[in-house]
């Protein structure tokens, strides 16, 4: 009885720790380098708005062509756990498409915003970055939404996917994506560890949910079969949950973060110019 009661013990007690410090084990926010700010190219534009995690902001890189109107086609930009938004410049300076416009999102309490990330807070301030940059072209939101993207790495592609079912997009690119964080968690902590989870991101809900759409959007999903951190199986997973609208690419020898330059290929190489 008394190794039971020890056992209980242990137990509740690492279940705690658990409750309490999960949103450490799932986000790795971090700010800008002193100066990062300062030195924005003259084209980038920051956008400054409030939610209730506190003061956000996010960048807006306009089309090359008539960068004052709203672009051709807009694309929403999301990291993956220890990155930034502006880290997206790479990815995106390249872009052969100049009527296309990138509203990058940093989540809150990443770069130089307040609060704390969450799937909520997260796509509360996602949605008020879009409200945002809408006010500044002097449209309504709606007016952005013609034929919109979203681009997402790893813990991005589920603040990609809960953005689109919100909004009519037209194009949806995940970048090493998971099936649902309490997949993750099982590969963590395991059962029954795993159902403490409160942070439920599920990508594979949320493909469904497009999928059922009348005009769902075309989603294509890219995964390294050497990537350590989501398995390859996730991203293989996915692409069955909506095969009609889902074109699944698996790239072998590459990692999580490598699969970044072969996503950029394709991304480019597929997209035409609006």
């Amino acid at each position: 009885m008394k190794l039971i009661i020890v056992l209980a013990l242990v137990f509740a007690l690492i279940a705690l720790v658990l409750l309490l410090l999960q949103h450490r084990m799932i986000y790795f926010p971090r700010p800008y380098e002193p100066g990062r700010l300062s030195r924005l190219p003259a084209e980038l534009l920051l956008l400054d708005y409030t939610t209730t995690e506190g003061k956000q902001v996010t960048f807006y890189l306009p089309p090359r062509e008539r960068p004052q109107e709203p672009p051709g086609r807009l694309w929403v930009m999301f990291g993956g756990n220890a990155t930034l938004a502006l880290d997206w410049m790479g990815f995106i300076e390249g872009s052969p498409h100049t009527r296309d416009g990138f509203l990058l999102i940093d989540y809150p309490g990443y770069g130089e915003n307040e609060g704390r990330a969450s799937p909520v807070k997260i796509l509360e301030s996602t949605e008020e970055a879009f409200r945002t940059l809408a006010r500044h072209l002097g449209v309504e939101p709606s007016a952005l939404e013609s034929g919109m993207g979203v681009i997402g790495h790893s813990l991005g592609a589920a603040a990609a996917l809960q953005f689109a079912t919100r909004r009519p997009v037209e194009r949806v690119l995940l970048i090493a994506p998971f099936t649902t964080m309490r997949d993750m968690a099982v590969r963590t902590v395991g059962y029954p560890l795993c159902y403490l989870l409160t942070h439920r991101f599920d990508n594979r809900r949320r493909l469904a949910e497009l999928s059922k759409r009348p005009n769902p959007p075309q989603v294509a999903i890219i995964h390294g079969d050497a990537d350590g951190v989501v398995p390859v199986e996730m991203g293989r997973e996915l692409a069955g949950v909506a095969p009609g609208i889902t074109r699944y690419i698996e790239i072998p020898n590459l990692d999580h973060m490598s699969i970044l330059e072969e996503a950029e290929s394709y991304f480019y190489s597929t997209t035409e110019s609006r």
